[in-house]
């Protein structure tokens, strides 16, 4: 019996892509995210422990998803990186935006912003278990 090389090279993608469907859904959802950026009221002074509470929460789970992401690429070359139709290239680009929405999260907590902490809280509470 003689196997078509299309019909061979179709089964070896169909069955690469249902290898990781959960880490490529985080992926996907974190890709999909926009960072929200809320102004800080600058009326009244947040309470100093509210503003540590939440901003160390959102620390927590964008450490556990940057850990959880980084645990699932062994073995990754640099040039899997740059192929922007690898899987490699995805999770790099996820973590990137952990990074940006890290970057919000120090900036909230520097200014006292409680709203936009909490708003951060809300874009991450969804990703909580799903890395």
């Amino acid at each position: 019996m003689k196997i078509s090389p299309l019909v061979a090279l179709t089964g070896i993608m169909l069955l690469a892509g249902c290898s990781s469907s959960s880490t490529s859904t985080t992926v996907d959802e974190i890709q999909e995210m926009t960072v929200p950026v809320v102004h800080s009221q600058g009326t009244a002074t947040a309470d100093n422990s509210t503003v540590t509470r939440c901003y160390q929460d959102n620390a927590q789970r964008i450490s556990e998803l940057k850990f959880s992401l980084k645990s699932t690429m062994q073995d990754v070359k640099p040039d899997e990186v740059l192929d922007t139709h690898s899987e490699a290239h995805q999770v790099f680009t996820a973590l990137a935006k952990l990074e940006q929405i890290s970057s919000m999260n120090e900036t909230y907590r520097k200014d006292g912003n409680v709203a936009g902490l909490k708003s951060l809280n809300q874009l991450l509470q969804p990703l909580k278990g799903t890395a």
